[in-house]
C-alpha cells in the first residue's frame, strides 16, 4: 500500500479506530457511570490532586493524634490542670518567638506594616483563647475523649449565634436545621452524665464546664472575622507569636476560677504555688500524690484526688506540642491547596476516626480508652447528620451567593477537633497570599544582604 493510500485512509479513519469498526463492527459503549469513574480516576492521578490528597489525608490523621494526645496529656496531669494550662499556655511562646526573631534578623517575611499593627487585637484574640484553652484544660481532665470530641461540635451553633449578633449574619434554613440537629446529638451524648450516671472518665459538672469553652472560642472566631479585616501580608508565625504571648499572660490571672472549683480543678489560693512545684514535679515524671501518701485513698473511685499517673509526662507533652504544631500546619495546607469544603469534609471524616481510635484497646492506653455505648453512638450519628446537613447548607448558600471559596483562618492552638472556620461567608481571607509589592520588596531586599555578605 502506498503513503498516499495509508495518508488518504488516515485521514478518513480515526488514529486509534480499529479495523472492526472500519468494516462496520459497532463497539458497546461505555455507560455513564463507568466513564466518570475513570474521568474521576484520571483527575485523581494529577499532581495537584494527588497533593490535595495528601495533605488531606495527613491532615485528618495528625489530627486524631492531636485529639489522643491532648486526652493522654490531661490525664498525665489530671491533678494538676491549672500547671498544664499554663505550661500549654507558654510552652509555645518560645517556638514561635524563635521562628519570628529569624524572620524578622534575617528574612523581609515580616514587612513593617505587619509589626506596626495594633497588639491591643493580639491581646483581645489571646484573651478570648486563653479563657477557651482554660475550661478545656481544666474541664476536660474529667471528661472522656470521645465526649470530647462530640461537645465540640456545639462550636458550629455557638458561633452562628454569634455571628447573628455581632455580624447581622443570616443563616438559610438547612443551616439551622443542622445546627438544631447538632445541639439535639450534644444533648443526647450528655443524657449518661445529666442522669446521675457519670463514669470514671465523666463527671457531668466537668462535661458541662468544658462545653462552656465553646462560647468563647466562638466569639474568638467572630473577633477574627472584625478585628483582622485591615491587614495585609499577616506573618502567621507572627500572629501565633503574640496570641501565645497574651493567651499566657491573661491565662496566669485566671486562678482566682480555681478556688470556687471542686476537686480536682479546684486550688484554694493558698494552695497555688505548691500546685504549680508539684505539677513541675509531675512533669519531671515524680508523682506526688501516692497511695502512701494519701493514707491508701487515692485509688478509690469516691477519691477527690486519683494517683498521679505522671510517668513520662514529659514525653508526652513534648510529642504532644510537636503535633499540635504539625496539625495546624496541615490545616493551612488544606485550606490554601483544597479549600473551605475538602477542609469540611475532612473535618468530618475525621470526627467519626477519633472517637472509633478512643474505643480500641490495643492502640491507646487504658487511662484514655472508652467504650462505645448506645447513647454514645445515637449522638455520633445525630451529630453526624447535623454536620452533613450544616455544610450542604453551607455550599448551597456560598453558590447562591457568588462565593469565591476563600477562607479566613487562623489555625487555633485550642481544643483538638473544633472547627477553626468561622460559620458563615466570609468577607476576605484573613492570611492573604503575599502581595506582588511585598514579593518584589522582598527580593530586592534579598539581593542587598547578598551584596553585603
Amino acid at each position: 500500500m502506498s503513503n498516499n493510500e495509508l495518508m488518504g485512509k488516515s485521514e478518513k479513519q480515526p488514529l486509534l479506530q480499529d479495523e472492526e469498526s472500519e468494516i462496520g463492527i459497532d463497539q458497546p459503549q461505555e455507560s455513564g457511570w463507568k466513564e466518570k469513574l475513570r474521568s474521576f480516576g484520571r483527575s485523581m492521578l494529577k499532581k495537584e490532586m494527588l497533593t490535595v490528597l495528601i495533605y488531606s489525608v495527613c491532615y485528618v490523621i495528625s489530627g486524631v493524634i492531636n485529639s489522643i494526645l491532648l486526652k493522654l496529656t490531661m490525664n498525665s496531669f489530671q491533678n494538676y490542670g491549672f500547671f498544664l494550662n499554663q505550661l500549654t499556655n507558654y510552652g509555645f511562646i518560645p517556638i514561635f518567638g524563635a521562628v519570628v526573631a529569624y524572620k524578622i534578623m534575617f528574612t523581609n517575611d515580616i514587612p513593617q506594616e505587619t509589626r506596626d499593627f495594633p497588639k491591643y487585637k493580639f491581646l483581645i484574640m489571646g484573651a478570648l483563647d486563653a479563657v477557651t484553652g482554660y475550661f478545656v484544660v481544666i474541664g476536660g481532665i474529667s471528661t472522656s475523649g470521645p465526649l470530647q470530641q462530640l461537645l465540640n461540635q456545639a462550636i458550629i451553633p455557638f458561633t452562628m449565634l454569634s455571628s447573628l449578633v455581632f455580624l447581622k449574619m443570616r443563616y438559610s434554613w438547612i443551616q439551622v436545621t443542622g445546627a438544631l440537629v447538632i445541639i439535639a446529638g450534644v444533648v443526647v451524648s450528655l443524657i449518661p452524665s445529666l442522669t446521675g450516671k457519670s463514669d470514671a472518665n465523666n463527671k457531668v459538672f466537668w462535661n458541662l464546664f468544658y462545653l462552656i469553652s465553646m462560647i468563647p472560642f466562638a466569639l474568638s472566631n467572630i473577633y477574627k472575622d472584625i478585628g483582622f479585616q485591615s491587614v495585609q501580608d499577616m506573618d502567621v508565625w507572627y500572629l501565633q507569636f503574640y496570641d501565645s504571648l497574651f493567651q499566657g499572660i491573661v491565662g496566669t490571672f485566671l486562678f482566682p476560677i480555681n478556688n470556687w472549683l471542686p476537686p480536682p480543678g479546684g486550688i484554694k489560693f493558698k494552695d497555688i504555688i505548691p500546685s504549680l512545684r508539684d505539677g513541675a514535679e509531675c512533669l519531671a515524671g515524680t508523682n506526688t500524690i501516692t497511695m502512701a501518701s494519701s493514707n491508701n485513698t487515692c485509688d478509690l473511685p469516691t477519691t477527690d484526688f486519683p494517683c498521679d499517673n505522671c510517668h513520662n509526662a514529659y514525653i508526652i507533652i513534648i510529642i504532644y506540642m510537636t503535633i499540635n504544631i504539625v496539625y495546624n500546619v496541615f490545616i493551612l495546607l488544606v485550606i490554601k491547596h483544597a479549600g473551605a469544603t475538602v477542609y469540611s469534609i475532612a473535618n468530618t471524616l475525621r470526627l467519626p476516626l477519633t472517637n472509633i481510635v478512643f474505643s480500641l484497646k490495643f492502640i491507646v492506653p487504658v487511662s484514655i480508652y472508652q467504650a462505645f455505648s448506645g447513647l454514645s453512638v445515637a449522638g455520633l450519628i445525630i451529630i453526624l447528620l447535623g454536620l452533613v446537613g450544616y455544610r450542604i447548607g453551607s455550599m448551597i448558600k456560598a453558590k447562591q451567593s457568588g462565593e469565591d471559596g476563600e477562607v479566613k483562618v487562623i489555625p487555633g492552638l485550642g481544643p483538638a477537633g473544633v472547627e477553626v472556620l468561622p460559620a458563615g461567608p466570609l468577607r476576605r481571607p484573613l492570611i492573604e497570599p503575599k502581595s506582588p509589592e511585598h514579593l518584589r520588596n522582598q527580593f530586592f531586599a534579598r539581593g542587598r544582604h547578598a551584596v553585603n555578605e
